[in-house]
């Protein structure tokens, strides 16, 4: 980090709110918590443990303008903040410690050398945990990446393939629409318009605007392959009309008919084979195909880093083979009386309190038997 700015910017992208805009206090206020935390300059572990100690941030937020939104006295708010900032605790879990990983890479250091390829790939079982991860970094290269670049820098090429896969990234709106500045080309990839209006509302719009080449492949959808025919555009269409005079009179008479029709029909979009689509650059559209590369494997696509915290507390080979013990069969749940062979249940007899005399103490007392 270089400010406290910067780490706004980086409680943004972690913190991520509803899609239905309620509940925000309970995303700001940990945005804005974690975002002081990160002046302190903790490690992952240290951020770790903090969020499973309410007392540490405490200590931290004592006498400044967070405090209240953790005040002791309010409860159920105390709760509701904690609990959304703990969120991410199993996130940053997943960072190696310093001494057990094999290199030291920060985005800030890499956005001034650029040099190299950045791969973030992830396994499907892992996805889930990996993308407030991977979101972050590519939302803080996104930003580190803003800046016009110097002579002696290139330029960088983000390619985001499955983009529904991640978060919703801040940053991504402001490299598309300011991509001109920087000089950053940015290649998106996603299944349909619907993923991106979920993500980011109404600023999908704006953001399917400023591409300025557009590659479409099939899609059997048929709104979205209306939408894609309507996006490639429509095209006037002048036709020659011949009227043919029949009866008392004859002769022909020719007219022109202007119309104006789909350059691409939808039955077109959701009928196109594989491995072919339409490409529009500008106001010009073709049809193309392409073959499919098997490209050599020069390394993994994905290395799995052993974690001792990862493990399960059993072994799964061992419970799916020897199955339940026989203490566990041998359990059978308890009844609340006794039965008798026939399946009814003995009733114990309550012996009714006598009366009270007519000259005592008007407070009584109710015993109950069950």
């Amino acid at each position: 980090l270089r400010s406290r700015s910067e780490a706004k910017a980086l409680a943004a992208s972690l913190f991520q709110p509803p899609q239905d805009k309620k509940g925000e206090f309970f995303i700001e206020s940990p945005q804005k918590i974690f975002a002081f935390l990160m002046a302190y300059g903790p490690t992952p572990e240290q951020l770790v443990k903090w969020m499973s100690n309410p007392e540490e941030i405490d200590l931290r937020l004592k006498g400044t303008e967070h405090a209240h939104l953790i005040d002791p006295h309010a409860h159920q708010q105390r709760a509701g903040v904690l609990a959304s900032l703990g969120l991410v605790a199993d996130s940053l879990r997943l960072l190696p410690k310093r001494d057990a990983a094999n290199g030291k890479w920060t985005a800030t250091e890499w956005a001034e050398k650029r040099q190299g390829w950045i791969f973030l790939t992830s396994l499907p079982a892992e996805r889930e945990a990996l993308r407030p991860l991977q979101s972050l970094w590519i939302d803080w290269l996104v930003l580190r990446l803003l800046n016009e670049p110097m002579a002696a820098q290139n330029r960088v090429w983000f390619i985001i393939d499955e983009l529904a896969t991640l978060q919703r990234l801040p940053q991504l709106h402001t490299a598309i629409t300011e991509a001109r500045k920087s000089r950053n080309p940015v290649v998106l990839g996603f299944q349909g318009k619907a993923q991106l209006e979920y993500l980011y509302g109404h600023l999908a719009e704006v953001m399917l605007s400023q591409p300025a080449t557009s590659i479409w492949l099939t899609t059997k959808e048929p709104k979205a392959g209306q939408w894609v025919s309507e996006f490639i555009g429509k095209v006037e269409v002048e036709r020659l009309r011949e009227t043919h005079f029949d009866g008392t009179r004859s002769g022909r008479n020719f007219s022109l008919d202007r119309q104006v029709e789909p350059l691409v029909l939808e039955s077109e979009i959701s009928g196109l084979a594989d491995l072919h689509a339409y490409m529009k650059y500008q106001n010009y559209v073709t049809r193309f195909s392409f073959p499919y590369f098997d490209m050599p494997v020069v390394a993994d696509g994905f290395q799995l880093r052993e974690r001792p915290d990862d493990k399960l507390p059993y072994d799964p080979e061992r419970m799916r083979t020897t199955g339940p013990s026989a203490a566990e069969l041998r359990q059978t749940p308890e009844t609340s009386a006794p039965r008798r062979p026939s399946g009814i249940a003995v009733v114990e007899q309550v012996t009714p309190e006598p009366a009270m005399p007519s000259g005592a103490d008007e407070t009584q007392t109710l015993n109950l038997r069950g």
